[in-house]
């Protein structure tokens, strides 16, 4: 009746077009700039796909997106078995992902999901007319990696990888040769463009440093492709503003949420 198997590059090739990027960022990112990277779970019912678990090992935790097609069963204590015997990660292993309302409480259904959940906003570029004209950010280069790569770390920037920094434009505001202030991107080029990393010191916090660099990251990111998105926690009420500020509309409530690929002891129930 089902079956699990890994998503071969043509498929994906074929599951693109079906795949609403504001809807689904997330999972499109990873059928995009991740494909290379990342390992996708997929089930099949009676061989008509219903869900794909994909999973990247590229940060500092188990990393996964999650993508359930539009009226169709699942099983799903099966998919995350096969999932955790695919990968060979233990089933306490702290892992974290983005979900919508409904995947949600599939996962809460099943005991996986582990602390509470955070509101997570998508916002996308709407208004170039609100953005600014400053060009006080510059780009970083490559003999500041290193240095960037502190300031973000200690800016507890938990989604970003030295292969952003490597290959996205970043930029930097400095006070005398101190970053005060840095952004950059998750993904950049013609499929879609992210916004993130943007992190300033706390005691420069407040003086519109980050919707400086917010909104020259737009104005750089625009120019590569009309989609320009990014994500913040939905109580960072000051941020928010910010970003709406300069033209962003919130597009999608989800959820980040940290689970478990535990033994669910179900089988054979379909959802």
């Amino acid at each position: 009746m089902f079956s699990h198997r890994l998503l071969t590059h043509d498929t994906i090739f074929e599951l693109l077009p079906h795949i609403n990027a504001d809807q689904n960022l997330l999972f499109y990112s990873y059928l995009t700039q991740r494909k290379e990277k990342a390992q996708y779970i997929c089930q099949f019912v009676n061989n008509q796909l219903t869900a794909v678990l994909a999973y990247l090992s590229e940060l500092s935790f188990p990393a996964f997106s999650f993508f359930r097609v539009e009226e169709q069963d699942i099983f799903f204590p099966e998919l995350i078995d096969f999932t955790r015997e695919t990968i060979k990660l233990d089933e306490n292993a702290v892992c974290g992902t983005i979900l919508c309302q409904r995947d949600l409480e599939l996962f809460q259904t099943f005991g996986l999901i582990k602390g509470i959940p955070q509101r997570f906003l998508t916002m996308k570029h709407q208004d170039e007319s609100k953005l600014l004209e400053s060009h006080i950010a510059e780009k970083i280069c490559e003999n500041e990696y290193s240095e960037v790569i502190d300031f973000l770390h200690r800016g507890e920037m938990r989604f970003f990888t030295r292969s952003e920094l490597e290959n996205c434009p970043f930029l930097g505001i400095k006070e005398g040769k101190d970053f005060i202030a840095v952004g950059g991107y998750h993904f950049y080029d013609s499929q879609l463009v992210e916004l993130g990393n943007i992190v300033t010191k706390l005691d420069y916090r407040r003086r519109g440093l980050a919707k400086l660099i917010t909104s020259e990251l737009t104005h750089l990111g625009k120019k590569l492709s009309p989609d320009v998105y990014l994500g913040v926690l939905a109580d960072n009420l000051p941020a928010v503003s910010v970003y709406e500020g300069l033209g962003y509309q919130t597009i999608m409530e989800l959820s980040i949420v940290n689970f478990t690929l535990s033994n669910t002891h179900i089988t054979c129930h379909s959802y």
